[in-house]
């Protein structure tokens, strides 16, 4: 019988709905660079890494830049247009989290993004402290959809893939948890697009949810 012992959580799209706000930075950004991208290319690389979708746009565009430069560029101006909103958490983010500290179960967030953008996120949300541990992008070899950045989190827990729950928006996310043999929660955030998060164990829209609780409870 599987015990929760640890919630994993994506950050852009279940913590909050950055990802509207994102599709307005990087559209901004291919339309400086000049290459056209569309809704549906754009949705598939919601949850990846950014040397993936930056190898697929160079070589689409025939850009000059190279591909860590445009991984810079796109972090910058992400962070620029985080450190200028107002960011509001998911309705229900704080019932959840207070639910889990309750629990004594362990939270932590493995995000694509930039270390020094999940802790600002983090921070103006005002959730850090729910949070003991933090697995970035930049932190792992292969992003999702491959299992890694959550295979990394499990360990520094010492925890057994099957204690784990991740709680993702993106169909490469649900593709990653699944691969690294965890419970998957499949969070539906408009903001995200229309995402396949057929291969989650449970989906949601709302992580007020009962089911969610009783998912994790189980």
């Amino acid at each position: 019988m599987r015990k929760t012992e640890l919630v994993i959580f994506d950050m852009d799209g279940v913590l909050l709905d950055s990802e509207s706000l994102y599709w307005k930075v990087n559209f901004k950004f291919f339309d400086d660079l000049g290459v056209d991208i569309t809704h549906d290319e754009y949705n598939s690389f919601i949850g990846i890494s950014g040397r993936k979708m930056w190898s697929y746009i160079k070589e689409k565009g025939n850009l000059p830049q190279s591909i860590s430069s445009l991984i810079i560029e796109e972090k910058q101006r992400k962070y620029d247009a985080l450190a200028r909103e107002d960011l509001m958490p998911n309705n229900g983010l704080y019932k959840l989290l207070e639910y889990l500290k309750a629990e004594e179960i362990d939270c932590c967030i493995a995000s694509s993004g930039l270390m020094k953008n999940i802790q600002l996120i983090l921070n103006k949300l005002k959730v850090a402290e729910h949070f003991s541990h933090i697995v970035s992008g930049e932190m792992v070899t292969n992003g999702k959809p491959s299992p890694d950045i959550f295979l990394q989190a499990a360990k520094h827990f010492s925890k057994n893939a099957s204690d784990c729950v991740v709680i993702e928006d993106s169909r490469n996310g649900v593709e990653a948890a699944k691969s690294a043999r965890m419970s998957c929660v499949g969070y539906i955030n408009q903001g995200s697009g229309n995402q396949d998060l057929s291969k989650a164990d449970l989906i949601i829209d709302s992580l007020i949810d009962q089911r969610l609780f009783e998912f994790i409870k189980t």
